[in-house]
């Protein structure tokens, strides 16, 4: 590992993981013990990891800033956390004790600690509601990493409270390859990182990658050790592929595929250029049924601490996400099904109308929603993020001139309005369109 927190061999990291698990056994920590760890990604944080899932405790693991304290702390009581080890740098930390000594071991946990398995709790990124707290098997989830590609310098992008994030770090060093780590995601920072170490894979998002483009900070900075992007957890643009290819021409671009209850999937783009690809395989299967992504998952999760488990009796998961099959099997996922847009029976894909009004021109981003409407059932409304400040009447007048040149009419934006704040949050996904 290199970056943040200094520069460790995979020998030094042992020796670090071997040190904490003896703080483990001062601590008193059993196996079975669900722990929460709070901070970035660090040797020191990533060694705690490890000793945990050696011990055979239950990793919690937490990010620093997102989300806000008081939201953290009913995570980390929806997690029957015992103990609470929060990192203030890459080698300082503090533990506390929390919970109820008398509190009842839920199921799930119980069977765990009897079967004698570390695991892993993860909370999935719901959008209404408290996020539900996903338990899965640590060593189910690591088996699927054996084999994987050759040693790389990857930057860890995604924090390690995300599926996402988990899979980078480890897919990386049961590899034998090197993470990078840099916790201040910004186009900036990150392109340093990439000049600085090396760096070859970047796991990113649709909109960090937009914002990229966009920064012009690939222009200061030498990317020239970049073999491959990959691209997840929210749909991607047609528009911005495009340019990140013209970018970056010597890139190979991936689009990966997966949830928090199922793991990350194998996946094969059709081409750099090309949002289709093949889903599943290893153990991995998928089906489609009524346009809808199913997936049968040999690391899926557990179950959920607070609430039903979403499986079917054969182990099946509806995923929510709308896609289409091509003549050759290929998929493209259009995004949530609850986000497609129903406008007098005719569906409308958010990322269509986005990919419009993103080549209009002065929009650097924009979310596409539907509004409930009393004759038509919803409308399709547009918030959009400018370039430069433009007069309302006129842009809402040429954007909707726009889409009427490029989109049938019941695909146009009713109502289109400008955003004073940021389209993203801290995850670097879209705020309220399709995820």
């Amino acid at each position: 590992m290199v970056g943040h927190g200094g520069r460790v061999t995979y020998a030094e990291l042992a020796e670090r993981t071997t040190g904490w698990l003896a703080e483990l056994t001062r601590l008193e920590v059993a196996a079975g013990e669900s722990v929460a760890v709070v901070g970035n990604a660090s040797p020191n944080m990533v060694a705690l990891f490890v000793a945990l899932a050696v011990r055979g405790a239950v990793v919690v693991p937490l990010a620093p800033t997102d989300p806000p304290r008081d939201q953290r702390e009913r995570r980390i009581a929806a997690a029957h956390a015992t103990r609470v080890v929060e990192f203030s740098g890459p080698d300082d930390w503090t533990v506390r004790t929390v919970g109820t000594p008398d509190a009842p071991t839920p199921r799930l946990l119980a069977e765990l600690a009897r079967s004698g398995e570390a695991g892993l709790l993860l909370f999935s990124s719901g959008s209404t509601g408290e996020s539900k707290a996903v338990l899965l098997s640590l060593p189910r989830l690591l088996d699927g990493f054996r084999g994987s590609s050759r040693p790389r310098r990857t930057l860890q992008f995604m924090a390690l409270d995300h599926i996402g994030g988990v899979n980078t770090l480890f897919r990386s060093l049961v590899g034998g390859g090197t993470v990078v780590t840099e916790p201040r995601r910004t186009p900036q920072h990150a392109c340093e990182a990439i000049q600085r170490h090396g760096v070859q894979v970047l796991p990113t998002t649709p909109t960090f990658l937009n914002m990229l483009l966009l920064s012009g900070a690939y222009r200061n900075h030498d990317l020239s050790s970049l073999e491959l992007i990959t691209y997840g957890t929210e749909p991607m643009r047609e528009i911005t592929l495009a340019h990140a290819a013209r970018v970056f021409p010597h890139v190979r671009f991936k689009q990966t595929y997966g949830l928090t209850e199922t793991g990350i999937l194998p996946t094969r783009s059709t081409s750099s250029n090309s949002l289709r690809m093949d889903v599943g395989g290893q153990g991995f299967r998928t089906k489609v049924r009524d346009g809808v992504l199913w997936i049968k998952s040999p690391s899926a999760m557990l179950g959920y601490l607070n609430a039903p488990s979403p499986f079917d009796k054969e182990g099946w998961l509806n995923t929510g996400d709308a896609v289409e099959v091509a003549e050759d099997g290929t998929l493209r996922v259009l995004g949530r099904l609850s986000t497609l847009i129903n406008v007098g029976g005719e569906k409308v894909s958010p990322a269509e109308v986005e990919n419009v009004l993103l080549r209009a021109g002065n929009v650097s981003d924009v979310i596409v929603t539907g509004r409930s409407n009393a004759v038509t059932g919803q409308i399709v409304t547009a918030t959009v993020e400018l370039v430069e400040p433009e007069e309302k009447r006129a842009l809402n007048r040429r954007l909707r001139q726009f889409c009427a040149e490029h989109l049938p009419p019941h695909k146009v934006p009713a109502v289109i309005t400008v955003s004073d704040a940021s389209l993203h949050g801290e995850r670097f996904k879209r705020m309220g369109g399709a995820v």
